[in-house]
């Protein structure tokens, strides 16, 4: 049987993290220290149960097991593996200044099966705030180097302003890090692969030294090529009632934000699955005169055959 499927989050304790999952969308979150709901996650070890209907208490997976390719679509059900990974991120600290490998590198080294292309986009963030995304212009992999031995990685970074709305795309290879304040909606590929940089030399939870990854970071910085370090204007599309922004489209995922006034009719697409998070307000999905509520914050899964 398909119908929209609701997940319950898996929560990360970070030592960056915070309380705002809980006081901006309402999570029970298990400490104050909670930085990562993964509302959609389909992983061995981190696998969402469903909260609705026939199929509520199976996992994901079981459940998209019963009909893969009407879950997943025609393109994508002989996949092996889960196609993304979609968490929301609370930073009440810096994250790590880090970089993620690409495809041809994480099967290679790390003998996974894929690297972590990622967007984010900003769900909440104070009138100051600034990410980290890529280097300075001037900077290559000599001076990167050098940033590193002297300690002095944070003055050749690129800050970008942000607000609350924007999207911001971070191939694998882009220098990145989320910032004290601002919280992320994040869709990558399903992939945990991450190259930490520097980390304010900071100790984990564990009350150690986080490990750092110098070498394999620098295996991977994309230097060659000027990867685009600013938020992404998008092409707008008025439908009715909606204005459809088409933001990225990539091997990995497409991401277009609803801007909804009203009501609007969607299809199914039959090659693939959607996901709808909301980002503002609330929105009400209605499936064969059966209603579905999603707050800020939460996200839905619709099956590509629906």
């Amino acid at each position: 049987m398909l119908y929209p499927i609701l997940l319950e989050p898996i929560f990360k304790e970070m030592v960056w993290g915070g309380d705002k999952l809980k006081k901006l969308f309402g999570f029970d979150i298990p400490s104050d220290n909670t930085g990562e709901a993964w509302v959609v996650s389909c992983r061995d070890n981190e696998m969402c149960i469903v909260k609705n209907g026939i199929y509520e208490g199976k996992r994901f997976i079981d459940v998209i097991d019963t009909n893969r390719e009407g879950f997943l679509g025609k393109k994508l059900f002989t996949k092996d593996k889960f196609p993304i990974l979609i968490k929301n991120i609370d930073a009440n600290d810096n994250l790590s200044i880090q970089v993620h490998p690409n495809d041809n590198y994480a099967k290679k080294v790390e003998k996974l099966t894929s690297g972590k292309n990622e967007m984010w986009y900003i769900l909440d963030a104070k009138e100051d705030s600034k990410l980290i995304i890529g280097l300075k212009e001037e900077i290559g992999k000599s001076e990167f180097k050098n940033g590193i031995e002297s300690g002095s990685l944070e003055s050749i970074v690129n800050y970008l302003p942000v607000k609350k709305g924007d999207v911001i795309n971070i191939p694998a290879g882009m220098i990145h890090a989320i910032t004290k304040d601002v919280v992320v909606l994040e869709i990558q590929q399903n992939s945990d692969i991450t190259y930490r940089i520097y980390d304010y030399n900071r100790v984990g939870l564990d009350g150690k030294p986080r490990d750092l990854h110098i070498d394999q970071s620098m295996d991977n910085i994309d230097f060659s090529v000027k990867l685009k370090n600013h938020s992404i204007n998008g092409l707008e599309v008025v439908e009715g009632d909606c204005v459809k922004t088409y933001y990225i489209s990539n091997n990995y995922f497409s991401i277009i934000k609803y801007d909804l006034k009203g009501a609007m009719i969607e299809s199914s697409n039959k090659n693939y699955f959607f996901v709808y998070s909301c980002v503002e307000g609330q929105a009400k999905f209605i499936f064969h005169n059966e209603e579905f509520i999603i707050e800020y914050g939460h996200s839905i899964f619709i099956p590509a055959a629906l």
